[in-house]
Order: structure tokens, then C-alpha cells, then sequence
């Protein structure tokens, strides 16, 4: 197949989401307090997840800065967050005055590894972020106890993983919150940016109804009337965004499904490329595959990930180097960076992320397919 061939962009908004974004504009009701567009839709998130409560807000970066406020993060404490994942997992740690303790990862999954995080759980730690990273499902059960064990909440941050499962469990309710990103690039959009926190516990919902809309809620006693219980934030989900996501939500089936058939396109026809991994699914869950990551294994006469990455580029593919610089190596997190993350490390300078997404059909997986043989074979 020929090289000049154009991958088709990623996301793509259908005629009902605009109609969805149009109807919205036309109800000349835009902010999102008390708007029903956006409590359907958080109704929508809370019943696919299931979980009792899901409060939109405007990016998934604030969904996490919400969860560790609503647990009382704050300076001194500790929280225990991924080294290979998106920097909006660990900079909302920093924003209120508390400590990023960064963990490796599984050299499989590239998910958080329970044994690391056991090493570094303290006195200090106040959470646990959990990553289920490219819609992969992190080791929930073991998380989980050993946040129990410590009595230190876990977050899911889920931003990359609508649509994964554990035992036939939506990922979102084994954790005390979770925390999903809506931007355009992700599983479903709500037409550029937004996100949600999810939680079955009452009172964090609450707590992160208030804190998203400047930290006002009602006075009691005193019907109509609100006042600021406690600082917050501007971090409101529009009607519009809500109506865009909320017609995206409901194709959220189809889109998985598109995506795990596209991954398993992939992997049938990359198999057995000598030095070559590709995906793991975790027996037990289901992958949303929000991006199909290989390992290009060194040696073996083989260019490095970076270069084969150089290559694809060159030649139609929209490839990259999946997290090449892990956050403890980053200046944001300058005090960290003379610790030792061995996996993560190790895999930042060998992880590539094909296109895999509801958009592509067989001819661009077949050339996105070509191609990487050629490359890696070369």
C-alpha cells in the first residue's frame, strides 16, 4: 500500500452531537448549574460506570485537583502517583501544597505497580492515584488492599479508560473517587475539554458539587439564598459540552467496540515481528485500547523506538513515543529526579502508540500495519 495514504483525524463529531451542541445554544441556558443538560448527562456517566454520583466538570486535570481536595490533600501529605502517565495526574497534587511521591510501573501493563507503591506508602500518604493507562486496567484488587491495609483513599484516574472492566465492572467504582477527562482526544469528548469526578460516597459528591462552582452552596434556613461555605473553583462543565458529551456517551458501546476490533486487526497482523511486544490485556478486564502501545524491544539489529518513530512519521503514520519522559525526570518535578524508576525508565525509551481509533478502517490499519513491519524489520 502506498505511503501517501491520509489517516483520518481523531475525534469525529457526528450530526447528532452538533445537533445535541446546537439545541443547547438555542435554549439560551449555558452555564451549567442547575441546567438538565448536564445533569442528564451526569446521570448518564454515573448509571454507565456504576456508580451513585458523577459531577461534570471542565477538564479532567480539575476532576483530580477536585478528588484531592475533597479528601483535604493539603501541605505535608503525600500522594502516590504513577511516574509513566500524563503529568494532569500529578501536577493537581502540587496545586494544593502537598508532595508527588512517584511509583514505577508493571513492564506488561505499564500500569501502577503494587509492589512499588507498598514501598513508598508512609505516614504522610493521603492518596493513592491510580492510572488504568491507555484504557488498560491497573491490578485493582491489590490497589485497593493495600490502600485499605494503609487507610489511605484511592483515586481512579480514568481519563484514558471509559469503557474498561474488571470482572464485568465498569472501572470507576473500585476506588473512593474517580476521575474522567472528556478532551478531544479521548474515548468520548464533550467537544474539546470537560471531565467528571465519580464517587458512591454522598458527601464527596457534595463536597465536589461546591468546590466546582467557587465553593458556594446554600445557607440553610434561608431558602434562595447561597454563600461561600469555603474557597473553590471555576471549574463548571457548559450546557453546551454537556450536550456534545452526552450524545457522544451514548455511542460510547459502539466506539469501544470499534476500537477493540481495531486493535485486534492490529495485533493479528503484527504478530510474530521479531522484538516486537504488543498489548496485554489483564485476564479478567476488558481493554478500551484509547491507545494501542507497543514495546520495541533493543538489540537485535533493531533502530531504537525513537527512530523507527522518526521513520513511521515520515512515511503516513501518525506515531509517537508514548510518555518518553517520565515525570520524575521532567523539570516540574526537579526534586525527584535522582530517583530510580527502573520500568518506567526502561520503557520511555522503547514504547511507540499506534493509531488504532473508531475512525480508521481496515486499508489504514493495514498501512499503519505495513509499515511498522518495515520499519521495525528493517
Amino acid at each position: 500500500m502506498s505511503s501517501s495514504i491520509e489517516l483520518p483525524r481523531w475525534p469525529q463529531l457526528s450530526d447528532e452531537d452538533i445537533e445535541a451542541a446546537v439545541a443547547a445554544l438555542r435554549s439560551n441556558r449555558l452555564v451549567g448549574l442547575g441546567n438538565s443538560v448536564v445533569t442528564d448527562f451526569e446521570a448518564a456517566l454515573a448509571a454507565g460506570q456504576g456508580v451513585e454520583h458523577a459531577v461534570a466538570v471542565s477538564t479532567g486535570t480539575a476532576a483530580v485537583h477536585l478528588a484531592l481536595h475533597a479528601l483535604d490533600v493539603g501541605p505535608g501529605d503525600e500522594v502516590i502517583v504513577p511516574t509513566h502517565t500524563f503529568i494532569g495526574s500529578a501536577s493537581p497534587v502540587t496545586y494544593l501544597g502537598a508532595r508527588p511521591v512517584f511509583a514505577d510501573v508493571t513492564p506488561d501493563t505499564h500500569c501502577l505497580d503494587p509492589d512499588s507503591v507498598k514501598a513508598l506508602l508512609t505516614e504522610r500518604t493521603k492518596a493513592i492515584v491510580v492510572v488504568h493507562i491507555n484504557g488498560c486496567a491497573a491490578d485493582m484488587e491489590a490497589l485497593s488492599a493495600l490502600g485499605a491495609e494503609a487507610g489511605v483513599p484511592v483515586i481512579e484516574d480514568m481519563a484514558q479508560a471509559l469503557g474498561t472492566s474488571i470482572g464485568g465492572r465498569p472501572v470507576g467504582g473500585f476506588g473512593d473517587l474517580a476521575c474522567v477527562s472528556l478532551f478531544e482526544q479521548k474515548v468520548i469528548t464533550s467537544g474539546g475539554e470537560g471531565g467528571a469526578v465519580l464517587t458512591n460516597n454522598p458527601a464527596y459528591a457534595e463536597r465536589v458539587r461546591r468546590l466546582r462552582s467557587h465553593g458556594e452552596g446554600p445557607i440553610e434556613g434561608r431558602p434562595g439564598l447561597i454563600w461561600a461555605h469555603e474557597v473553590g473553583y471555576n471549574y463548571r462543565l457548559t450546557s453546551v459540552q454537556a450536550a456534545v458529551g452526552h450524545a457522544q456517551h451514548k455511542r460510547l458501546d459502539t466506539m469501544l467496540a470499534a476500537r477493540r476490533r481495531n486493535a485486534a486487526y492490529l495485533t493479528e497482523r503484527l504478530g510474530g515481528i521479531d522484538g516486537l511486544e504488543l498489548p496485554v490485556e489483564p485476564e479478567n478486564t476488558v481493554h478500551a485500547f484509547w491507545k494501542y502501545v507497543v514495546r520495541v524491544a533493543p538489540g537485535g539489529g533493531r533502530a531504537p523506538a525513537a527512530e523507527i518513530a522518526a521513520t513511521l512519521r515520515s512515511r503516513g503514520v501518525p506515531v509517537l513515543l508514548r510518555y518518553p519522559f517520565p515525570l520524575h525526570r521532567q523539570p516540574a518535578f526537579a526534586e525527584h529526579q535522582g530517583v530510580s524508576l527502573p520500568v518506567a525508565e526502561r520503557l520511555s525509551q522503547e514504547l511507540l502508540a499506534l493509531p488504532s481509533h473508531p475512525g480508521l478502517g481496515e486499508e489504514h490499519l493495514d498501512h499503519v500495519a505495513d509499515e511498522v513491519r518495515r520499519a521495525v524489520t528493517a
